[in-house]
Formats: structure tokens, C-alpha cells, sequence
């Protein structure tokens, strides 16, 4: 049990801020909000101050790729394809040759563990990553504590053949995952597992109609990257005559759960279909930046009704898991683009980082209600980048506040992070490791 006394805000949901209350979890939900009195609480509750502190949902990163975390910083001058062929692709492969030659996987765990620890620091609770199959990733969420989505990454042509499994032994890959790790939320509540194609054109027709039956007959989502650059909407009209997101609505997939990443040259058609279909759209604007690969519509996607989730996407083409900047730097973008100061607000962006990421993951999170899952913040406000004159905090949380001004993370109704310190974990132990293994695999 904990509760949250006198917090100086509480962030409800974007547009709605309670002043001066308190907030009791009881197991993995928020019970109650209002004025509680503590003397009922003193033996069996942890008590936390938020007194100079926003209580705030916690924040989703809805499309990450961890294995990234060990790929920081390399190169800032190449176009998608081209970053896949000379930065991603050969670390996969040495990390797939010694897995599948060796059986050494060790570094699988280790990334996890390194993307989780930045991830808590900066206040994400939950997220979605894009992944390889390998042991201990997704057992390293559960050993931190916090709640990841293991969309494990699918894909039969176009990635090098050495990168690839032969399919039937991919898909009884996925299908061991999916009996391993998705699980109803009572049983398990901080992993489910997606399924995801990489992308349209990396996936033949059997593929994706395969990934859709067994969304169906396990009732999974799905995430896919979808016109990501214009290379991959020329390839899909060349190869299929459709662009890619009416490629997906061709093969069926649309009728399931689908976050679609990146979007960034949908056709007005296509904006339309996202919106008819309940299409979840994972904004990555650092990443797309960084790539050059051109921004994402989302004042025209936020105004036909589409529902917007950031992610990050991974810790080398960002370089940051950092929600707060990714919101900041997403939202500023817009009003560029559309040269309209008015075209999207911080109260959008703050929704699209709390409510729309919960929705992407399917979580029972995004605000702070009572009866909704305990994922919660306490960011401190005292440092002076945060000083203010007005009650405006939700401006001033996406115009102001960094990562590091997140004093507590709670997710799942327990204390994971205090006093920038992880319960769970020896940070310092983890930083070690990851560096010794790390080196074995090169640059």
C-alpha cells in the first residue's frame, strides 16, 4: 500500500489538475483520491510527500528497439537503408551468429536491462519494444519491475538471409513467446507480447495473413513500421501497386489492433483508413529527424480523429530514451511545419505521451483514476528550469521538465524507482556488465 500525501499537483489527465490531494494505491490500482488522513495508514503504508511534486501518469514509450541501447551514437549522416546496412545490421549479426552458433545470449538481458534503467530514470512505465528473440530480454523487465509489450520482430525477404530465420522455425519461435509470455494481465501484469512485422514490404503475403490468424486466435496486437521514408511507399506501389498502410488494410491486418509506427508519408487516403480502422499512430520525431526521413502529418492525423502515441524509437537513431524530450521536440516540430503556433498544444502531446501510449500498449493506464492500474510519477519541481508563476503545469511539464526531474516511479502499484534510485537492480553492477559483454561484440 502506498499514499501519496499533499501533492502539490495532481496530474489526473491533461486537462484535468487537482490541487493539494493525496492518492492511495492499494495492490497494482489506484484506490482512492481526495483528502486522506494518514493516521489510518501509518503501520501498513509506504508514505511518499507531494508537497513541490506533480503526481502524474506514467509515460509511455509505445516503439522502442532495446537492443539499441548498445548502439548509441553511431552515425548521424545516413538515410534509413543505408543506417540499417552499415549500423543495425551487423551488430544483429554478431549477436545472432553467437546465438545461434554458441548459444551466448547473454547480452540479450544485459540490453534490456541498460534500455529499462534509462527508461524508469526518464519516467516511462511502459513501452513497446521491437525485438529479437532472445533469452532474458523479456525476463529482465520482470527482474527491474517495470511493464514492457515484447513485440518481436517478424520479417521473410528483403533482410539479409543471414539475419533470418528459415519460417517455420521463426514461427514456432513466436508461437513459444506467446506461450511463455502472454498472458492475461491478472496472471502477469507487466508483459504481453505483440506481434510484429517489421515492415510491409519486409513481410511476404503468407507471412502477414499468418501474423493476422494468430492475432485472432490469441488476441495479440499488432505493431508494424508503416511509410517510414518515401524509398518504402515507392517499393510498396512497385511491389504490391498499393501504398503501404492500404497494403495492410488488402491482407486483413487493419481488422486487428494495429500501432503503426513512424507514418510518415501516408496519403490523405491512407489518413482516412487509419482513422475508419482505429489505427494507433506511434509518433517518432527525433528518430525521423536524425534519418532524415521527414515529418510525421500529425496535426492532419490528430484532427481526423487518429489516436497518437510517442515513442522514441531505438537508442540509435534517437539517441535518447527520453520521453520528455521526445514530447517537447515532437510538439515543437508541428507548429514548424505548419508554421501555426495554435496547430497542436502541450495538453495534446502530454495525451499522446500518458492516454494514447497506454492505448497503443492496451494497458489500463494513462490516468490517474481510481480503479486504473498504479503507474504513477512524482516529478519534482523544485529545480529552476521548472520555476513558475502560474498554475499551467501541464505547459509547463512538456515546455520545462527533463527526465531527471522525476524524483519516484511507481508502476504496477510498486515502488520501482525512489529518490533516483532503483529498488529492484545495482544500476552501477548492470552498467558494468553491459560494457564488458558489450565490447565483445564490437562497434
Amino acid at each position: 500500500m502506498i499514499l501519496i500525501k499533499d501533492a502539490t499537483y495532481l496530474v489526473r489527465s491533461a486537462d484535468r489538475i487537482e490541487r493539494n490531494v493525496d492518492l492511495l494505491i492499494e495492490g497494482s490500482r489506484i484506490a482512492r483520491i481526495g483528502r486522506i488522513d494518514a493516521a489510518g495508514y501509518m503501520k501498513d503504508a509506504t508514505i511518499l510527500s507531494g508537497r513541490n511534486r506533480a503526481v502524474i501518469p506514467g509515460l509511455v514509450d509505445a516503439h522502442t528497439h532495446l537492443y539499441q541501447s548498445m548502439l548509441k551514437g553511431h552515425r548521424d549522416d545516413l538515410p534509413l537503408v543505408e543506417w540499417c546496412e552499415r549500423v543495425t545490421f551487423p551488430f544483429v549479426r554478431r549477436v545472432l551468429r553467437r546465438a545461434w552458433e554458441e548459444g551466448e545470449t547473454a547480452i540479450g538481458a544485459l540490453w534490456s536491462m541498460l534500455g529499462a534503467i534509462e527508461m524508469i530514470h526518464n519516467g516511462i512505465t511502459s513501452f513497446i519494444d521491437m525485438d529479437m528473440n532472445l533469452d532474458g530480454v523479456i525476463r529482465s523487465w520482470v527482474d527491474v519491475g517495470i511493464r514492457g509489450v515484447a513485440a518481436m520482430t517478424m520479417v521473410d525477404q528483403w533482410v539479409p538471409d543471414d539475419l533470418m530465420l528459415p519460417p517455420d522455425r521463426a514461427r514456432e519461435e513466436m508461437l513459444s513467446v506467446i506461450e511463455t509470455w502472454h498472458r492475461p494481465a491478472a496472471e502477469d501484469p507487466l508483459v504481453s507480447v505483440f506481434l510484429a512485422p517489421s515492415a510491409p514490404f519486409t513481410c511476404s503475403e503468407g507471412l502477414l495473413s499468418w501474423i493476422r490468424e494468430q492475432s485472432e486466435i490469441h488476441d495479440m496486437a499488432i505493431q508494424t513500421h508503416v511509410s517510414e521514408t518515401a524509398w518504402e511507399v515507392e517499393q510498396s506501389v512497385r511491389l504490391t501497386g498499393r501504398t503501404p498502410l492500404a497494403h495492410l488494410e488488402s491482407t486483413g491486418l487493419l481488422t486487428r489492433p494495429l500501432a503503426a509506427v513512424h507514418c510518415v508519408h501516408l496519403t490523405d487516403e491512407e489518413i482516412d483508413l487509419a482513422q475508419q480502422r482505429d489505427v494507433v499512430v506511434v509518433y517518432n520525431a527525433k528518430s525521423n529527424m536524425k534519418l532524415g526521413s521527414g515529418i510525421a502529418p500529425i496535426v492532419a492525423l490528430h484532427r481526423a480523429g487518429v489516436p497518437i502515441a510517442i515513442g522514441t524509437d531505438g537508442a540509435a537513431s534517437n539517441d535518447l530514451l527520453d520521453p520528455f524530450e521526445e514530447v517537447r521536440c515532437g510538439l515543437l516540430l508541428q507548429k514548424v511545419a505548419q508554421c501555426d503556433p495554435t496547430a497542436l498544444g502541450a495538453r495534446d502531446a502530454f495525451r499522446f505521451a500518458t492516454e494514447g501510449g497506454a492505448r497503443a500498449c492496451r494497458v489500463d493506464a494513462g490516468v490517474l483514476d481510481e480503479g486504473k492500474l498504479a503507474d504513477v510519477l512524482l516529478v519534482n519541481l523544485t529545480a529552476p528550469h521548472l520555476f513558475q508563476l502560474t498554475d499551467e503545469i501541464v505547459p509547463a511539464l512538456v515546455h520545462c521538465a527533463k527526465g531527471s526531474d522525476v524524483e519516484t516511479a511507481i508502476i504496477n502499484g510498486r515502488i520501482v524507482m525512489r529518490d533516483r534510485v532503483i529498488q529492484s537492480i545495482d544500476e552501477r553492477a548492470v552498467l558494468a556488465e553491459a560494457k564488458r559483454v558489450g565490447e565483445q561484440y564490437g562497434p
